[in-house]
């Protein structure tokens, strides 16, 4: 695994180098960090930009190499964040992106999370994106997906389980009764709750065999699998199960070739990271 990890170093982005140098020491990934520099700035501005840039990251380095034992390589350039650190990520053939979470997208005063930069680079990039909310005082440990049974929920759950192969996984479906106020009846309601419980059980069949592969090859048991079923919206739901079992990473599954426009429950994935409840991995299927 080739692990990229973006700066711009702020605090905020203090914790997702140091999640990436846990993640790296974790898996023996390799690791680089890249800081761009505005391009636009004045010439002996945009120097000294560059060179406080290096100073400031071989610094973070050196305490951090000391800490875990990883060597991570430091690059800074002069370019636009948006659209630069997607093209370096392909450039070295990345398996992953960390970007820390910004107050202007945690903020609901603020522009939504798709107008930040950082929703500009999971918009223009199919690698999974680690949006780094909280310290990395500890390998991840409670995951919750967020599932609806198709094959961007089959991709979150894999790369998941490539990123805390020794979690507890909760996969939590969020659904909701069709016409329920014209069904006549609780029986009926119960009918369709009831279909809902079958095809979640399903679509957890198929993915048992991989699990338990994973399992077998490196220690991940099938019953670290938690499935939860609830009636609602899952913009609403899956940070309430977030905060119910302490999750320390969220993982939600988005369209490959339009982004945030396409995610998996429509804008669900959108308007949870303009309010993260947590670490939040964003997986595209392809």
């Amino acid at each position: 695994m080739k692990i990229l990890v973006a700066t711009d170093l702020s605090p905020r982005s203090d914790r997702a180098i140091a999640r990436g140098y846990a993640l790296a020491q974790q898996q023996k990934a390799e690791m680089s960090i890249l800081y761009v520099v505005d391009a636009d700035l004045p010439a002996e501005l945009r120097t000294h930009s560059i060179e406080w840039a290096r100073a400031a990251l071989a610094k973070e380095a050196e305490t951090q190499a000391a800490r875990t034992g990883v060597k991570a390589t430091l690059e800074v350039l002069a370019g636009h964040a948006k659209t630069d650190i997607a093209r370096h990520a392909a450039a070295i053939k990345a398996d992953l992106i960390l970007l820390g979470i910004h107050n202007e997208a945690a903020q609901p005063t603020r522009r939504s999370f798709a107008a930040t930069t950082a929703g500009q680079i999971v918009k223009s990039t199919r690698l999974p994106i680690l949006l780094v909310k909280n310290e990395a005082a500890q390998p991840y440990g409670q995951v919750v997906i967020g599932v609806d049974f198709s094959v961007y929920s089959r991709a979150a759950l894999r790369e998941a389980m490539k990123l805390a192969g020794s979690a507890q996984y909760h996969l939590v479906h969020a659904y909701h009764v069709p016409f329920k106020g014209f069904l006549g009846s609780a029986e009926t309601a119960t009918e369709v709750a009831l279909d809902q419980r079958l095809a979640f059980d399903a679509f957890l069949e198929d993915e048992m065999d991989l699990m338990e592969k994973r399992g077998r090859d490196g220690g991940i048991a099938p019953e670290r699998l938690n499935k939860i079923l609830r009636e609602g919206e899952p913009h609403r739901l899956l940070p309430e199960e977030c905060a119910r079992l302490s999750a320390d990473l969220l993982v939600i599954g988005t369209h490959g070739r339009t982004g945030m426009s396409a995610a998996i429950w429509g804008s669900v994935a959108t308007d949870i990271l303009n309010q993260p409840p947590t670490d939040v991995l964003v997986v595209k299927a392809y």
